[in-house]
């Protein structure tokens, strides 16, 4: 509770600084370099709204034309990754409604060769933090 009235009464002080500040400014004469100033800043803020409005326009017509109703469709996943590993997993439809996923890069090796594969597995636990 302090702390919330501390944050009012800092918030309300440096509005008073605010208002005093600006009550200097206006006791200044206004130059051309004034006006010229206030014109600049001005078709900043005019150029910028003129900007906004026609962003808030052009997402209201996709919206209005439903390309934006629907989520993209996930790509197939591919059959291996960039390193060559071929990725298995137990069902790609588990894989994709699962909240956590394990990869284990595994090898399978014989007499002669050596293969690794990811192996994608379905964990219910949530992974730990660092």
């Amino acid at each position: 509770m302090a702390r919330t009235i501390f944050h009012i009464l800092l918030g309300a002080l440096l509005w008073v600084v605010f208002g005093y500040y600006w009550y200097l400014v206006m006791q200044q004469p206004v130059t051309d370099q004034t006006k010229r100033t206030l014109m600049i800043v001005g078709s900043i803020v005019g150029v910028i709204t003129i900007v906004d409005a026609l962003w808030i326009l052009h997402n209201i017509r996709i919206a209005r034309f439903g390309k934006r109703r629907t989520r993209q469709t996930a790509a197939e996943p591919p059959a291996s990754d960039f390193l060559g590993r071929a990725i298995i997993a137990q069902s790609e439809e588990a894989v994709r409604a699962a909240r956590y996923i394990e990869v284990h890069v595994v090898e399978i090796a014989d007499a002669d060769t050596v293969v690794k594969h990811k192996l994608l597995r379905i964990s219910d636990l949530e992974p730990e933090t660092r």
